[in-house]
């Protein structure tokens, strides 16, 4: 049975779970929750709660308060700025804005990194949780949390989820984390989510 329809048994509708990957994920993905090569990244997502900061697909942690386009922009106009204040030919200008660009380009990623130092997520994750990781890795196909993956992964590729009609107070993720920590509430917490025994269909993204 495709995703999101149901069967109806008397008064009661069961609807069953997603049953293919959904491949593609929406922009709406689960944060924290990363493909990779081997399987599946989990992130805690205490990691970045309250923060600025967020995981993009790739498990890279990204400054939200400061993204990349702008970043670009500023080095390219103030590198066009001092080129055309210190050229005084065509050639001069092209040679000062390759330069530019260059020392720009490198100051920028020194005040990345100074800001990265300062508020970094890890450094608070450590000072509250110690040497816990908080990452894991889940590379074994056919275990629990292979399959909690693959359940949250496809419930936050449908409509329902990302509007919130579904799990409306975002416990997905840190349900997630403690599924895959091998807690049994949790993981039927999860089970609950994706196979509602009553409610409405959770139709896949237009």
């Amino acid at each position: 049975m495709a995703a999101g329809e149901g069967r109806r048994h008397g008064s009661t509708i069961e609807y069953e779970a997603m049953n293919e990957f959904v491949k593609g994920a929406p922009a709406d993905r689960l944060p924290t929750l990363v493909r990779t090569t081997q399987g599946y990244r989990v992130f805690d997502p205490a990691l970045v709660a309250g923060s600025h900061y967020q995981i993009d697909e790739h498990g890279t942690l990204v400054y939200t308060r400061l993204p990349a386009g702008s970043v670009a922009l500023t080095v390219l106009v103030l590198s066009a700025v001092a080129a055309l204040s210190l050229g005084d030919g065509w050639l001069s200008i092209a040679g000062w804005m390759a330069a530019g660009l260059v020392v720009a380009t490198a100051l920028a990623g020194v005040a990345l990194s100074l800001v990265h130092a300062v508020s970094s997520p890890e450094r608070r994750y450590r000072r509250l949780h110690g040497d816990a990781s908080y990452t894991r890795d889940v590379v074994e196909r056919g275990t629990q949390a292979w399959r909690l993956c693959e359940q949250a992964e496809r419930l936050a590729a449908t409509r329902s989820w990302i509007i919130g009609s579904v799990d409306s107070s975002r416990s997905l993720p840190a349900l997630l984390w403690a599924g895959v920590a091998g807690e049994d509430a949790a993981a039927e917490a999860v089970d609950r989510l994706v196979n509602p025994t009553t409610g409405p269909p959770l139709p896949a993204p237009a």
